[in-house]
């Protein structure tokens, strides 16, 4: 019996191109993020104790949105390299 083919199967050795071309531009992703932080003052808020709206603290809140900065990045990168 064949196996379908299936335009998301990987050839061999695409898989770790991928996982290099998110871990880069996850990296990317995260430091422009943090970047856009620093320039809206939003680190400063941080280090003199002004506290976010809602109840996860100061840092959690900036760690999930440069996570957040960092996910978008990444899965946007994978997205343009399969539709290439």
């Amino acid at each position: 019996m064949r196996p379908l083919p299936c335009s998301w199967v990987l050839a061999a050795g695409e898989g770790w191109r991928l996982v290099r071309t998110f871990i880069w531009w996850f990296g990317m992703g995260s430091l422009t993020t943090l970047s856009v932080l620093m320039v809206q003052g939003g680190v400063r808020d941080l280090l003199y104790g002004t506290h976010p709206a809602g109840s996860a603290s100061a840092f959690l809140s900036f760690a999930i949105t440069i996570l957040g900065g960092g996910l978008l990045a990444g899965c946007l990168a994978l997205i343009m390299v399969r539709l290439r």
